[in-house]
């Protein structure tokens, strides 16, 4: 929180809390020196309790503002990402080409950007959609003085969602004159450009008792796609083939076959890799007719797939030529298409920002304050042209067949061999089949490249108001209830937003026009590329969305000291607030019905939460000026909530720690917090919204061997999947699955609890060097995710583990009658529930040091800062189901598409700054560990049979170093330049192939975009 102006006469010794606990991201949050001096009491983020010095049992690091203009980075999370305490977050920045999406998020210690709460001057900010999650896109960089980053549960002092931390930016809100800055960056690879201006106005007025700064802001960020990075991009990969070359680069070492037609290729360097893509192609892929001479085929149908020449056709069915006019067995990967060219690998970004913050005297005894916000975002989603799939109809004389040989009679030995009545479902409607009606139904994977890109545009306004007064009241008497203060406020924030869709097509529209229209020909011929553009006119879609979200907060305090106690002052903390936010999400009304394919299909949602809660805090002085002992303070705070849910009711969070300063040299500090979560509207309320996740279905080809067993098989058979497909590739052709997920109104709390025991030293002999050194150790209970922890796991859980058809985990898999597939119309169904665990534990080390030269380029001699943070990640485990504690996920040290990210065991940030006169160079080393898949690494380390690791292409993801250069130059006072250089060394980012999330890699973790170089110039008046 930001800091209160009130001296102290009282000598405290610098370097026991915020300013070296992880402060080694910029050099304001470093003090010059650790001797004893006049200090100032402050407010530090993780308390309320302003105090002498900046003690605190709480590690907090801090990244300075001029961190943000050495790193080129206009939007904060690129920042916050590359700090060691963050794993990227996958949907939530430039890489994130996901609906919804078009917003940027913060990930602190892998637990979700819901599970860390994002502050500006100590109070919430704006939030967004139904899972009431800020969007850093709306944080104005040229304002921030510095960021408090606290890493351990806050709920006592900051309320729900503070389950790993805090992230606390502090505002310049005391500015005087005007400032201009103008920013532009690209990247090598494609010369992208990014421009970012700012232009900040402020002033003192009323003779000093008042100021008012206004800042606005413009980014305008260029699109890349795939098809532009086409080296590692352009392709969609896929793990194909392992070759003796691997061996060298430790990746695999054994020959498997190449898959017919195919090569195997060395996709980004990584042998191995094959060129694949989706199994639903613009040529059309037709499934669901028995393979010739099968026990489900039929002597007519047999001399009907011998005329067509389809005797070799196997589980893909077949396939046309781009004219219609020739029928032939599917292939893969031949036939697949590729998804990656027209995809965004960084989606465009357009940015208006206004912020003022203002402030005024009243009396001496009250300081009224105003802040306000308004942002409009304009992000553009974009990717590849819809696909469909199911089962659909079709007239068995169809006429778009009738020169083709054997192919309408393969339609009608279909109707012919149909013994029942079959419901075919279309979207929102559906149609009786009945045996020798004149209709056969196929299964279709069709791409409609006829119909274009699909395309999202997400406006997105924000405003936001917070309206205070604070204030000294000083003293009930000289020795009790003294330096009493107050801060009483409200805000008031509300997010509008509308995304427009392109690309969609109505399938009960597109069924139809599949159907003559009594002796006219069907308005699609979907065999071949073939469809007309009346044909797309018809089938097509748009649809406009509206989410809208809005958060208001009350809030009280009253800080100040008890009573003087031996050791120092008995300080205190109370205070009440009351928080209300809400959200609704109006899906188009052919999102809303399912009757659409493109974009995902979902249910409205709206709901609200409020909260009533008191808090307190205490920090008492035990022991000072002892030998080892010069001071032993205990601190604690705890903050009940009462939640109008079912689920929730009222809770109680709490803290409690020590802080140990043995000397000036060496310090000690400890704390437990227990902290929790309440469910969000998307958590509670959330309507169900069709997505597709990368995931492995155990019934088809992609189950290793070793699960292969008749208990999976007839579990497979029991869930839908015909006997005669179970293992085979068309249970599952694409490496995505389709599922629907919603919220649950029963679920309740998330609940954690943090540990922390450090050591800081600051060395009088030194009196430039800081060290910390801080374990953590954080347990989440009752995580709010979805069934099973996802649907991967889901999956996993009812076929390898559970093996229960009655399940709720098997209960949640519906499958296409015909093929078996978890494909559309057939979903998986997974909910929110309070089903899973996490926890996490590690070190963070962060030292700085500073050395004094004689010499310098301007003849004053120059300074060399260096400065480092790293984090060593011990555990992190996720279990899906507490209910099955024995079924773990350990994911440090892994990546893949179940535990996510890569979650490295290491990761480091070092900076050198040397500074001469105006002049300032500056190189910055970042460092991700390697990672390893987890389809090896989690049941090796469960003691179960993972597959062979010499069988796998690209197991292992080597560690990434990467080198920025930077600099600045002041010329006069009025004027300074700034540039740099980002990735010098141009790497690509480490491709892999079927465990990727999006683009061949991990582009939230991993620079995608090459070496960037970026230019800038400060202009101010004086």
């Amino acid at each position: 929180m930001i800091g209160r102006c009130k001296h102290r006469r009282r000598a405290a010794a610098l370097g026991f809390g915020v300013v070296f606990a992880g402060s080694t991201l910029g050099a304001a949050a470093l003090a010059q020196d650790t001797q004893r001096a006049e200090v100032e009491e402050v407010l530090v983020t993780g308390s309320r309790i302003a105090r002498e010095g900046i003690d605190t049992s709480t590690p907090v690091s801090v990244i300075g503002g001029e961190e943000i203009k050495l790193s080129g980075a206009p939007n904060v999370e690129k920042i916050l990402s590359d700090a060691p305490q963050f794993v990227a977050s996958t949907n939530g920045g430039a890489s994130a080409n996901t609906v919804p999406g078009g917003t940027a998020d913060v990930n602190l210690r892998g637990f979700g950007a819901s599970r860390n709460l994002v502050l500006v001057n100590g109070r919430r900010f704006a939030i967004y959609g139904p899972e009431q999650v800020t969007d850093l896109n709306t944080i104005p960089t040229a304002l921030i003085a510095r960021t408090e980053v606290v890493t351990g549960g806050s709920s006592a002092v900051y309320g729900s969602d503070a389950i790993t931390g805090v992230v606390n930016f502090i505002m310049r809100d005391d500015f005087e004159g005007v400032e201009a800055t103008a920013q532009t960056s690209y990247d090598s690879p494609t010369t992208t450009p990014t421009y970012n201006i700012d232009l900040t106005v402020g002033g003192n007025f009323a003779e000093g008792r008042g100021n008012a700064v206004v800042s606005v802001n413009y980014l305008n960020r260029g699109a890349i796609t795939r098809g532009e990075r086409g080296e590692w991009a352009y392709d969609s990969l896929s793990d194909g083939c392992v070759t003796p070359a691997s061996a060298s680069r430790n990746h695999a070492g054994v020959p498997v076959a190449v898959p017919s037609g195919s090569t195997c290729r060395a996709a980004g360097g990584v042998p191995g890799l094959i060129a694949g893509g989706s199994g639903d192609i613009p040529n059309g892929r037709f499934t669901g007719v028995p393979i010739f001479n099968s026990g489900t085929s039929t002597p007519g149908l047999n001399d009907a797939l011998a005329a067509a020449g389809l005797t070799g056709m196997g589980s893909r069915g077949f396939t046309f030529s781009d004219d219609g006019t020739t029928v032939r067995p599917a292939l893969t990967p031949q036939d697949d298409f590729n998804l990656g060219p027209d995809n965004y690998l960084q989606v465009p970004q357009e940015r208006w920002m206004v912020n003022a913050f203002s402030h005024y005297d009243f009396t001496d005894k009250a300081t009224g304050y105003l802040e306000f916000h308004f942002s409009n975002n304009r992000v553009d989603q974009q990717l590849a042209p819809t696909n469909i799939s199911g089962p659909f109809l079709f007239n068995i004389n169809n006429p778009y067949l009738a020169d083709i040989p054997g192919m309408n009679e393969v339609l009608r030995q279909l109707d012919l061999a149909e013994t029942r009545p079959t419901t075919v479902t279309t979207g929102s409607s559906s149609r009786v089949n009945n045996p020798n009606d004149g209709f056969a139904v196929i299964n279709v994977g069709r791409r409609l490249v006829e119909v274009g890109l699909r395309e999202n545009v997400s406006d997105r306004n924000v405003w936001r108001m917070a309206l205070g007064v604070r204030g000294d009241i000083g003293d009930v008497s000289e020795n009790f209830l003294s330096n009493l203060a107050y801060d009483v406020y409200y805000t008031f924030a509300r997010t509008e937003e509308t995304s427009r869709q392109s690309g969609n097509v109505s399938r009960s529209r597109f069924a139809s026009a599949l159907l003559m229209n009594g002796s006219a020909d069907p308005l699609l011929n979907i065999f071949g590329q073939n469809i007309s553009e009346a044909g797309v006119d018809a089938i097509a879609i748009g649809a406009t969305n509206s989410t809208e979200a809005e958060l208001q907060v009350a809030a009280a305090t009253l800080s100040g000291q008890i009573i003087d106690l031996p050791a120092g002052p008995l300080a205190f903390s109370l205070g009440a607030e009351w928080r209300y936010a809400s959200s609704q999400f109006v899906p188009d009304e052919f999102l809303r019905s399912g009757d659409v394919v493109g974009f995902n299909p979902g249910l409205p949602t709206e709901g609200d939460v409020t909260a009533k809660e008191i808090f307190g805090e205490l920090r008492i002085p035990l022991l000072g000026g002892l030998p080892f002992i010069d001071d032993l303070t205990a601190n604690g705070a705890f903050r009940m909530s009462d939640y109008d849910l079912e689920g929730v009711g009222k809770v109680w969070t709490y803290l409690y720690g020590l802080d140990w300063r043995l000397n000036e040299d060496v310090a000690f500090r400890g704390q437990f917090q227990r902290a929790i979560r309440a469910p969000n509207v998307a958590d509670l309320y959330g309507g169900l919204r069709q997505s597709v996740e990368p995931a492995t279905d155990p019934c088809s080809d992609k189950q290793p061997a070793s699960g292969r067993t008749d208990d999976v098989r007839a579990l497979c058979v029991a869930s839908g999947v015909p006997a005669a497909s179970v293992f085979t590739a068309g249970v599952q052709p694409n490496t995505i699955i389709p599922a629907l997920f919603g919220g649950n109104p029963e679920v309740g709390e998330e609940e954690s609890d943090t540990r922390t025991f450090g050591i800081v030293v600051t060395p009088q002999i030194l009196p430039k060097l800081a060290v910390t050194l801080d374990y953590f150790d954080i347990t989440l209970d009752g995580a709010i995710a979805q069934l099973g922890g996802g649907l991967n796991n889901t999956l996993n859980l009812c076929f390898n583990v559970i093996q229960d058809i009655d399940s709720e985990f098997c209960q949640a898999i519906n499958r296409n009658p015909v093929t078996g597939e978890i494909s559309v119309p057939y979903y998986a169904e997974i909910r929110q529930a309070n089903t899973g665990g996490l926890e996490t534990s590690g070190y963070d080390l962060s030292a700085r040091y500073g050395f004094d030269f004689g010499f310098g380029l301007f003849g004053n001699g120059s300074t060399l800062n260096i400065s480092t943070a790293w984090t060593k990640t011990n555990e992190f485990t996720s279990t899906p189901v507490q209910a099955f504690p024995n079924v773990k996920n350990l994911c440090v040290g892994s990546y893949g598409t179940t535990c996510g990210e890569p979650i490295p065991e290491y990761k480091g940030v070092t900076r050198f700054t040397w500074t001469t006169g105006p002049l300032s160079l500056s190189l910055r080393h970042r460092f991700i560990d390697d990672v390893t898949v987890d389809r090896y690494l989690l049941p090796t380390r469960a003691g179960t049979t993972a597959p062979a690791y010499a069988d796998l292409v690209n197991p292992r993801l080597d560690s990434q170093n990467y080198l920025d250069f930077s600099f600045s130059y002041e010329w006069g006072q009025q004027v300074e330049f700034f540039g740099g250089v980002n990735n010098l060394a141009d790497d690509d980012p480490p491709v892999v192939g079927s465990a990727q999330i999006r683009a061949n890699t991990w582009p939230a973790t991993y620079d995608y975009n090459g070496r960037t170089m970026f230019i800038g110039m400060t202009v101010r008046t004086l």
